[in-house]
């Protein structure tokens, strides 16, 4: 009788344990538009406006960081992929990225754009924060900026002198 007792406390186990399991990896990480304070029609509006010709062609929900996010995909009127993140509460652009051709990788002897042309772009980007590192990867140079509160991340494309790639993340406190 207790070897029934102890067989079937170790199948609840296994079962609730598998089952809470499942649940934590299958997290739902969307979010409802009522919960935020920004529509998706907002959040698109901000995508477009940020980046010019941006025609969507897919927009997720998503949480990243505890921080809801509409991640907008599309392409430009040139017909280069980008996607825009925006912060669902506060309508602020958090990351803008230009998917671009690998195929035609550039070394850092044949980029066009001046390192400092790059880190003014990149710096005016970021608010006028402090760098606190710089490299070149793949043709476009990458920055890292930070002030008291936020982190950025810049890269600049060492052909065009454009921001292809923005991020900020609040810092930890």
């Amino acid at each position: 009788m207790k070897k029934k007792w102890i067989i079937g406390g170790i199948v609840s186990v296994v079962v609730l344990g598998g089952a809470f399991g499942v649940s934590a990896v299958s997290g739902n990480d969307q979010f409802a538009e009522s919960a935020v304070d920004f529509s998706q029609k907002e959040a698109e509006a901000a995508a477009k406006e940020e980046v010019d010709g941006l025609k969507i062609e897919k927009v997720e929900k998503d949480k990243e960081g505890g921080i809801s996010i509409y991640e907008i995909e599309g392409q430009t009127e040139d017909g280069k992929e980008a996607e825009v993140e925006v912060d669902a509460n506060t309508g602020e652009v958090v990351q803008v990225e230009h998917n671009e051709d690998d195929s035609d990788e550039t070394s850092a002897e044949d980029l066009k754009v001046k390192k400092e042309e790059a880190e003014k772009t990149a710096k005016d980007k970021a608010s006028g924060s402090e760098m606190k590192e710089m490299e070149i990867d793949d043709g476009d140079y990458e920055f890292k900026f930070q002030d008291d509160a936020i982190e950025y991340e810049v890269t600049v494309d060492g052909q065009t002198g454009e921001v292809i790639e923005f991020e900020k993340d609040k810092l930890e406190k």
